[in-house]
């Protein structure tokens, strides 16, 4: 099925498809390979950061390769484009989904320049998500703020501007910014599942949350019940890799690449597959 099908059935049956970055082979395969054991729909995406590293059409066909052998729906975003540049090149490569980051820009240009990337994304019949409000926090800064203060930074998505955006835009997901932040912080995010609600209620199209790092079990099931059919997860996958990494290389002579990243990606896989199963699409292939 195409990715808005199985956003339909998320949203349906209550559950969230999981969004997990990646940079790199090692992790591609540590999220296909939870994907096929579990029986379940995943999205991989690439940020800006992450997309000058492996470079957006090197991704699509790591992608293309790993849904040709496991023949499961895997699907490929665009994760916080910051133009509409970055949105054709994703959409040149053949991404299934692209998401246009405005939270920079006054609320009318946001708008304006979603739209513009709203008519892209319809010609190719590909997934589009806009964002409003602002998502504070960077994976890089995890542990050195408290997260109140990563949270104070942040614009919370107000949902009267909200049902106003995604009517004037045409967006198939809003990403919100209701206390969740990039990173992971001293303390746990609370979010603002009422605000969630309201949103819900006065705005036509899905939700994602970002930020899905270190947030609670209870609370990642409350704000599925309450919209979230996507979750965004980076820093805990790369704290797995890292500390798997230096682990491994500090134990060992050996020199063959391919002997060592089995142990991380191993590491990696294990996260994902825990959150495949709190997001509840495990067998949602």
């Amino acid at each position: 099925m195409p990715l808005k099908k199985y956003l339909e059935r998320a949203e349906k049956e209550g559950f969230a498809l999981g969004a997990f970055n990646a940079a790199n082979w090692e992790v591609v395969k540590a999220i296909c390979q939870a994907a096929e054991k579990l029986k379940a729909p995943v999205i991989i995406e690439s940020s800006p950061g992450e997309a000058d590293y492996i470079a957006l059409e090197n991704l699509g066909d790591l992608i293309e390769n790993a849904k040709a052998k496991a023949r499961l729906p895997i699907f490929l975003n665009l994760d916080h484009g910051k133009s509409i540049e970055a949105v054709k090149q994703a959409l040149k490569c053949g991404f299934d989904m692209v998401h246009f980051d405005g939270s920079g820009l006054d609320f009318e240009e946001n708008k304006k320049i979603t739209k513009r990337a709203v008519l892209l994304a319809r010609k190719k019949k590909v997934v589009i998500e806009g964002e409003l409000g602002y998502i504070s926090g960077r994976s890089e800064a995890f542990l050195k703020m408290p997260v109140e203060e990563i949270q104070s930074l942040g614009v919370f998505t107000d949902s009267d501007e909200a049902k106003i955006f995604v009517k004037a835009t045409g967006i198939d997901v809003l990403a919100v910014f209701i206390g969740n932040v990039h990173g992971m912080y001293k303390g746990e995010p609370k979010l603002d599942l009422e605000r969630l609600s309201q949103i819900r209620e006065k705005t036509q199209c899905w939700l994602s949350l970002h930020g899905g790092s270190g947030i609670e079990v209870r609370q990642i099931k409350q704000a599925i019940k309450r919209g979230i059919v996507k979750i965004n997860v980076n820093t805990e996958l790369r704290l797995a890799y890292k500390k798997k990494v230096k682990e491994v290389f500090s134990q060992s002579n050996e020199v063959a690449i391919y002997k060592l990243m089995p142990p991380v990606i191993e590491a990696v896989q294990k996260v994902v597959e825990e959150k495949i199963k709190i997001f509840g699409s495990a067998g949602k292939r």
